[in-house]
């Protein structure tokens, strides 16, 4: 009986990492074949297996042996601007988060800790935004922009000046295109509201016998106590904003405004058409900073999605 159950234990817990071993390494595949493709001075051995999953260099009779080079990572910074697609999703990104998280939580603590008339309402129609693509508001979105570009250039004609260029910050190519359609995301209500719910009443009915206000409570109290599910919605604002292509590709016209996805995946056709090593090195600097961030956060991201989920 004794030798069953540690049989039935051994296997199960066999099971349980076999699989979760396979499904890492279907998960970091990609990313270890373009790095090793990346690294190598020749990519003739890409496709081999499993030589395809270390670099290689041509040791001058023909063979190809371990080795690394880097000199197709120098050559993604001296054939396309990929500087200024990284600064363009850094910028992207960034204000993204930052107002994803604002309208959030203004929009989520009304909905847990407030008592008003069509409440329950209000978050079933957000909710069932989420029901629909994204690509549904493509058209309302560039129509609502486009026109709001012109409004603001109509309205510095008004002020008496003679340059159209308010455009350029809010209408078509500017970073508000690509950043304002995205940031009151039902996701983020949604996990907000989930967190601010399992903040215990009466922290907040103290605050309130102490004279605070509803927004010092939400400053003071709730946020606070809830900094691991605001994490978590960062990490995803981030990663779904960074990887972001059809909108940016729709919005942005010039090349210089583009982010690293769209530049990147353009330049498939131009200068790096004839280059597979340059431009699997293109992939892996896109991938690392969202990597680099995740690894620092995940903790903050585990804890808060535990939290929404309970």
């Amino acid at each position: 009986m004794f030798k069953s159950k540690v049989v039935r234990k051994a296997l199960g817990t066999t099971a349980h990492y076999s699989g979760l071993i396979l499904f890492a390494f279907f998960t970091v595949f990609p990313l270890l074949w373009a790095l090793a493709f990346a690294l190598s001075q020749d990519g003739s051995t890409a496709y081999k297996f499993p030589q395809g999953f270390m670099p290689t260099t041509d040791d001058g009779t023909g063979n190809y042996t371990f080795g690394m080079t880097l000199v197709w990572f120098q050559r993604v910074f001296t054939e396309i601007p990929f500087s200024r697609y990284f600064f363009n999703s850094v910028v992207i990104s960034g204000f993204s988060v930052i107002f994803t998280a604002i309208i959030s939580l203004l929009a989520a603590y009304p909905l847990a800790r407030m008592k008003f008339f069509g409440r329950n309402i209000i978050f079933v129609a957000i909710i069932g935004t989420l029901m629909l693509p994204g690509e549904a508001a493509f058209v309302t979105n560039f129509i609502t922009v486009s026109k709001f570009g012109h409004l603001l250039n109509d309205f510095q004609a008004l002020l008496g000046s003679p340059d159209a260029t308010w455009k350029r910050f809010v209408g078509i190519n500017s970073y508000f295109a690509v950043i304002a359609p995205g940031v009151a995301a039902a996701f983020g209500i949604f996990l907000m509201k989930q967190a601010f719910e399992a903040v215990p009443q009466d922290l907040i009915d103290a605050a309130r016998v102490d004279g605070a206000t509803e927004m010092q409570i939400l400053w003071r109290v709730m946020l606070p106590v809830t900094v691991p599910s605001l994490a978590a919605l960062s990490i995803f604002t981030l990663v779904n904003t960074w990887n972001d292509f059809i909108w940016p590709s729709i919005i942005m016209r010039s090349k210089e405004m583009q982010p690293l996805a769209v530049g990147v995946f353009n330049d498939l056709t131009g200068p790096l058409a004839g280059s597979q090593n340059t431009l699997m090195a293109a992939i892996v600097l896109t991938v690392i900073p969202v990597l680099i961030f995740f690894a620092f956060t995940q903790r903050y991201f585990i804890s808060g999605m535990d939290g929404a989920v309970k």
